[in-house]
C-alpha cells in the first residue's frame, strides 16, 4: 500500500497496488524506449503518480478539502451556547431646595421661636450593574436560557438649612446615605414550541441537509477521481498505441526495403523490368512518410501523458510504458452491470439526497402551516437589598424570595396563505426530485447497456482483426513465394505488404479499443476504482 498525499501534508487517496487487469504481456518498447534516463511506468504505476501529480485532481481535492473543513459549523452554531452580558455604571450629582418652619431659642427667654428656613439638599448617586444570560438551543425545538443580574445603587445626600430671618444663620444639618445598596435577581425558564417549529425535522432541518452535503461532497469526489482515472488510463493507452504503431510501421519499412534491395538484385540479373524498382522505391518512400507520422503522433501522444501524469512534479526526459494490452473477457452479463450501476453511480447517490432534502423540506412546510403554540416555565429570584453583595447571593442562590410562572402562548393565522404557498412549492420540488432521480437511472442505465455492448464489439472485432492479421500474413509469405517463383508481380507484392500492414494496425487498434471499452464499462458502472484498489478517504 502507498499513501498518495500531498498538499498540506493531508492524505487524501489510499492506492493499493493491485496486478492489472488489463494486462501486463512484457514491456512495449518505443521510439523512445532506449532513451537515458527514461522512467518504466506500469498501468498503475502510472494512475498512482497522477492521483498525487494531476491538477485536476488537485482542483477538486482543494475544493473537496475546504468543504469537509467547514463540515456543517455553519448549520451547528444555531443550536450553540450563547453567553450574552452587559455591564453598565453611571453617576450623578444632583440637588433639591424646600422651605420649612423650625424652632429657634428665644434670646429674651421664653418660648422658642418659628422662624422660616430653606433647606438645600446636595444628593451624589453612584450605580453599577451587570446582567449576563446563557441562551441554549435545542434541536427539538425547545430553548433554555439562565440569567443573572446584580445592582448596586449607592447614594449620599448633605443638606444645608439656612434662616430667611435675621440672624440669617447657616446650618450643615443632616447627612445621609444607602446603607444597603446591593441588589439583584437571577432565574431560567425553559419554552417549548408544541404545534409549529416542534420535532427534530422542523427544527434541525438544515443541519441534516448540511450533513447529507458532506456525504455529496465526497461522492463527487470520489467521481471526480474516477473520471481522471479513465482519463488517465485513456492516455496511458493511447501512448502505448502509438508506440506499437511505430513499432509495426517500423516492421513494414524492413520488409520495403527488403523488397527494394531484392528487386534490385532482379533487375541486374534480368529478372524484373526496371519499372519494377521504381514501384519498390515509392513504397519505401511511402512507408518513410508513415514513419514521420507515426513518431510526430507518438510525441503528440507522450506530451498529452506528461502532461496529465506529471502535471505538478518533475516531468522525466522520458518514460517507457510497461503494460501491452491484453484481452481479458468479462465475467458479467448485461443485467448485472446494470444493477452494479444502480447502487454504485454517484450520480444516483446524489439524487437520492437531493430527494430525501425535498422530502424534508416539505415535512418542514407542513409543519410550518400548524397553529403556534408555545409553553414555557420559569423560574425568578430575587433577593432583599443588603450591605454586601454575598448578603445578595445567599438570598439568591437559598431561593429565599422564588418566583414561578407558567406561559402559555397561542397564535393562528386565520387565511396561512404564506406557509400554504411554500408547502405548494415544496411538494413540487419533491415530485421533480422524484422525476430527476428516475431520469438519471434511466441515463445510467443507457450509458452502461452503451458501454457493454461496445464492449462485446470490441471483443468480436479483436477475434474479427486477428483472423485479418493471421490471413494477410500468410497471403503476403504466399506471394513472396509466387513472385520468388516468377509466378507473381512486384505489384501483387507490395498491395499484399500494404494489406498486412493495415492489418496489424487494425489489430492493434482493436485491442487498444478493447481496454479503453473495459474501463469506460467500469466507469458506467461506477467500479473502476475498486478494480483499480483505489481508496478515498
Amino acid at each position: 500500500m502507498a499513501r498518495l498525499g500531498l498538499v498540506s501534508g493531508l492524505p487524501v487517496c489510499i492506492v493499493c497496488l493491485a496486478p492489472l487487469a488489463a494486462g501486463a504481456a512484457g514491456p512495449v518498447h518505443g521510439a523512445d524506449a532506449a532513451e537515458q534516463g527514461a522512467k518504466r511506468l506500469s498501468l498503475q504505476d502510472a494512475i498512482r503518480t497522477a492521483l498525487a501529480n494531476n491538477l485536476a485532481i488537485e482542483i477538486q481535492r482543494t475544493s473537496w478539502r475546504g468543504v469537509r473543513e467547514a463540515g456543517t459549523l455553519n448549520e451547528e452554531a444555531a443550536f450553540d451556547w450563547a453567553l450574552g452580558a452587559t455591564g453598565r455604571t453611571s453617576w450623578a450629582k444632583t440637588g433639591s431646595m424646600s422651605y420649612t418652619n423650625v424652632q429657634m431659642p428665644n434670646p429674651g427667654g421664653g418660648d422658642p421661636l418659628n422662624q422660616n428656613a430653606q433647606a438645600d439638599t446636595l444628593t451624589h448617586t453612584n450605580a453599577r450593574n451587570i446582567s449576563a444570560t446563557v441562551t441554549k438551543p435545542f434541536v427539538w425545538g425547545g430553548q433554555f436560557q439562565l440569567s443573572y443580574s446584580p445592582t448596586y445603587q449607592g447614594w449620599n445626600a448633605d443638606t444645608d438649612l439656612s434662616l430667611l430671618d435675621p440672624p440669617y444663620t447657616v446650618f450643615d444639618t443632616k447627612h445621609s446615605s444607602n446603607l444597603t445598596p446591593y441588589g439583584g435577581s437571577w432565574g431560567f425558564s425553559y419554552s417549548q414550541n408544541l404545534l409549529k417549529g416542534f420535532g427534530y425535522k422542523a427544527t434541525a432541518s438544515q443541519l441534516v441537509i448540511a450533513r447529507r452535503g458532506l456525504d455529496a461532497a465526497d461522492a463527487n469526489f470520489r467521481k471526480a477521481v474516477q473520471d481522471q482515472v479513465a482519463i488517465i488510463e485513456s492516455v496511458y493507452w493511447n501512448l502505448v498505441n502509438a508506440q506499437m504503431n511505430l513499432a509495426n510501421k517500423q516492421q513494414t519499412l524492413d520488409i520495403a526495403n527488403r523488397q527494394l534491395r531484392e528487386n534490385k538484385i532482379r533487375v541486374e540479373t534480368g529478372v524484373l523490368a526496371p519499372i519494377e524498382v521504381t514501384s519498390s522505391e515509392a513504397n519505401v518512400a511511402m512507408q518513410e512518410v508513415a514513419i514521420i507520422q507515426a513518431e510526430a503522433a507518438l510525441l503528440n501522444a507522450k506530451d498529452t501523458f506528461v502532461r496529465t501524469v506529471f502535471s505538478t512534479a518533475e516531468r522525466p526526459d522520458g518514460v517507457e510504458l510497461t503494460d501491452a494490452p491484453n484481452v481479458t473477457p468479462l465475467d458479467l452479463d448485461e443485467n448485472a452491470a446494470i444493477s452494479v450501476a444502480l447502487k454504485n453511480r454517484v450520480e444516483l447517490l446524489t439524487k437520492r439526497i437531493d430527494l430525501e432534502n425535498a422530502k424534508l423540506t416539505e415535512d418542514v412546510a407542513r409543519s410550518n402551516r400548524l397553529p403556534t403554540l408555545n409553553a414555557q416555565v420559569a423560574y425568578n429570584g430575587s433577593a432583599a437589598s443588603a450591605s454586601e453583595l454575598g448578603d445578595i447571593h445567599s438570598d439568591l442562590f437559598g431561593f429565599r424570595y422564588p418566583g414561578y410562572s407558567v406561559n402559555l402562548t397561542f397564535s393562528l393565522p386565520l387565511m396561512n396563505k404564506g406557509p400554504r404557498a411554500t408547502e405548494i412549492r415544496a411538494r413540487a420540488g419533491r415530485r421533480s426530485a422524484e422525476l430527476a432521480l428516475k431520469d438519471q437511472e434511466l441515463a445510467v442505465t443507457l450509458d452502461v447497456r452503451t458501454a457493454y455492448r461496445n464492449l462485446m464489439a470490441a471483443e468480436k472485432s479483436i477475434t474479427a482483426s486477428e483472423k485479418s492479421r493471421i490471413l494477410a500474413q500468410a497471403t503476403y509469405d504466399a506471394e513472396q513465394m509466387r513472385f520468388a517463383n516468377g509466378l507473381s508481380t512486384n505489384f501483387v507484392v507490395l498491395q499484399r505488404q500494404n494489406d498486412l500492414d493495415n492489418a496489424k494496425t487494425a489489430e492493434l487498434n482493436a485491442k487498444i479499443a478493447y481496454v479503453n471499452a473495459q474501463t469506460a464499462l467500469r466507469q458506467a458502472m461506477g467500479t473502476l476504482l475498486e478494480y483499480r484498489n483505489i481508496k478515498v478517504q
